[in-house]
């Protein structure tokens, strides 16, 4: 009886091994790779916060890039700041122009042998001429406007940062100082060469070409409707900023200012008002071309005509 059962279970085992490897061996070969699937729905895309909305355009048409330009020369003046959180002898760390030059295009520009001191910031390294044909009215916007930038709070805090402009200034301002740099600044190429040589703080610069294609009889007929009033006939009625510096020389030395006050006017300069100085009130914009500026540029070589101080 144990021996039959014992055949038995061989007999089983061999038949369970039979079958398993008899099945295994009739396998085929796989077949071929199937279609891919339909590719899911992508989706939803970000938000670009560079993109410019409706109503940044909206804001930026009704903008005004003359007022930008005097913001540009001096906001603090520009919107009467309180002189208590921004005392006179710092204001320069605020100025667009004193990090970025008169040209807008910093310590590679007219800035080139401007020393930083404890009044007075370091020049900026970027081209901010080019950088705002580059950019979009959104991305000048949020530069300008710098939120979290520096603060003013004690004379310690003054450096050569970026100020946080959107505690100084409103958006409507900000946008008018976009404007300004996105269409109304000039490219200074077009009034005059200027040669440098050496490397920021200690280079040199040299003007050349002043007035580039200007006609000086035509400056001075444009001077005489629209500066001599103020000026006088041979720009020495007023003594700029109380400095020894009459109109000739400005026009001879400083050409890269004359192309930005001649055209937008100033704010009225409280800094040297409030040492003293007569000769520091507004000066008005102009209806007057850039070829206009270019002329009077002329007509402001010549020594006899506009002497200097």
């Amino acid at each position: 009886m144990k021996k039959k059962n014992f055949l038995f279970s061989v007999f089983a085992i061999a038949s369970i091994a039979f079958y398993t490897i008899a099945f295994s061996g009739c396998k085929g070969k796989d077949g071929e790779i199937g279609p891919a699937g339909t590719n899911g729905t992508n989706g939803t895309n970000g938000t670009d916060a560079n993109a410019v909305t409706a109503a940044d355009q909206s804001a930026y048409d009704a903008a005004n890039g003359v007022n930008g330009a005097q913001i540009y020369d001096h906001p603090l003046n520009y919107i009467s700041a309180n002189q208590t959180d921004y005392p006179n002898a710092y204001t320069n760390f605020y100025r667009c122009k004193s990090c970025h030059g008169w040209d807008l295009l910093g310590r590679n520009g007219v800035l080139i042998n401007k020393t930083p001191t404890a009044t007075y910031p370091v020049a900026a390294e970027l081209n901010l001429y080019a950088w705002a044909k580059t950019h979009n009215i959104r991305q000048i916007f949020d530069a300008i406007k710098n939120t979290g930038g520096r603060t003013k709070s004690t004379q310690t805090s003054y450096n050569g940062t970026m100020p946080d402009y959107g505690t100084i200034l409103s958006d409507a301002q900000i946008w008018d100082a976009v404007k300004f740099l996105k269409e109304t600044a000039h490219n200074v190429n077009e009034f005059y060469d200027l040669s440098t040589s050496g490397v920021y703080p200690t280079g040199t610069k040299t003007f050349s070409e002043i007035g580039k294609g200007g006609d000086g009889a035509a400056g001075l007929v444009t001077y005489n409707a629209k500066c001599k009033g103020c000026h006088g006939a041979d720009g020495t009625q007023i003594n700029v900023y109380c400095n020894g510096i009459y109109l000739g020389d400005m026009f001879r030395g400083d050409p890269h200012e004359i192309q930005h006050k001649a055209i937008w006017g100033m704010p009225t300069d409280r800094e040297h008002i409030d040492s003293g100085c007569a000769d520091a009130d507004a000066m008005p914009s102009q209806s007057i071309t850039d070829q206009d500026i270019r002329n009077m540029m002329v007509m402001g070589q010549d020594t006899v005509a506009f002497p200097g101080f």
